[in-house]
């Protein structure tokens, strides 16, 4: 059996390195476990190191201007052509627990299963729930000791079976870094594809700060606007197209209303 993990990176080389260490931690005894890393175009050596310390893994180059969808898509495609029974979607400063991928193979326990099995990851110092399985009214899904379907899903540690990429495929070429892992799980979900939590956390990732973002009300009302329209906030097309395509009739107003509360200084 084959999983193949898809990572990419861009200036953050510990936390990369310290990601690919924790998977190769995992004791999964008649699996091939493979690496596609895309290194986003850093300049701090990111991928010299992880091509040094791994070897094995294949290491693909961008120009920095993919963001973490666009390099998923470029891992994903490549891992694709040798078709590996599983995929697994990860995020480089998302550190797995031991026997974490034990778990998530016993929630898709065949290549030919149409299931996606979610990581519930947890914050590394309080120990609250950030990412993990999401549900369209009621956002994260705590853990609890029980495997929970879901609407969709966050990537920072999510095995595809083989089933699912040849059904669905990959992330939307839409976007460029956000929302593509949500979309990707509502487009599963549309598809009658089961979407499960693990029963307990299985790793840990902060959640990402708010502070200048667009988000940061501290900041000034020109300042917001050009975070949201970043690459890295909510680009209007492409979110507009994640509206449409996830939102139902209230898409429209979905779409404006990030600019809205900005402008209202919310």
């Amino acid at each position: 059996m084959t999983i193949t993990a898809l990572l990419t990176c861009f200036n953050r080389k510990e936390k990369t390195l310290a990601c690919l260490r924790n998977l190769e931690m995992q004791d999964l005894p008649g699996t091939d476990l493979k690496y596609v890393v895309v290194d986003d175009g850093s300049t701090d050596g990111t991928g010299e190191a992880v091509k040094h310390e791994f070897p094995a893994a294949r290491m693909l180059r961008g120009n920095g201007s993919l963001y973490w969808c666009g390099g998923m898509r470029v891992a994903w495609s490549h891992a694709a052509e040798e078709d590996p029974d599983y995929y697994l979607m990860v995020n480089d400063d998302t550190l797995l627990d031991p026997g974490a991928l034990q778990v998530l193979l016993q929630l898709a326990p065949s290549p030919q299963d149409r299931v996606i099995a979610v990581a519930a990851i947890r914050d590394p110092e309080t120990g609250q729930a950030t990412y993990g399985g999401q549900r369209a009214d009621s956002g994260l899904v705590e853990p609890d000791g029980r495997a929970h379907e879901c609407d969709t899903l966050n990537g920072n540690a999510v095995l595809v079976t083989q089933a699912v990429y040849r059904e669905i495929g990959m992330l939307h070429g839409t976007y460029s870094h956000a929302m593509g892992d949500l979309d990707y799980g509502y487009l599963a979900k549309r598809h009658g594809i089961r979407i499960i939590q693990s029963p307990g956390s299985l790793g840990t990732c902060p959640r990402n700060s708010r502070q200048n973002t667009w988000m940061d009300r501290s900041l000034g009302t020109k300042k917001r606007l050009r975070l949201l329209q970043s690459k890295k906030g909510l680009p209007f097309f492409e979110w507009m197209t994640y509206n449409r395509r996830n939102a139902g009739w209230s898409w429209p107003w979905k779409t404006v209303s990030p600019y809205i509360r900005v402008l209202l200084g919310w």
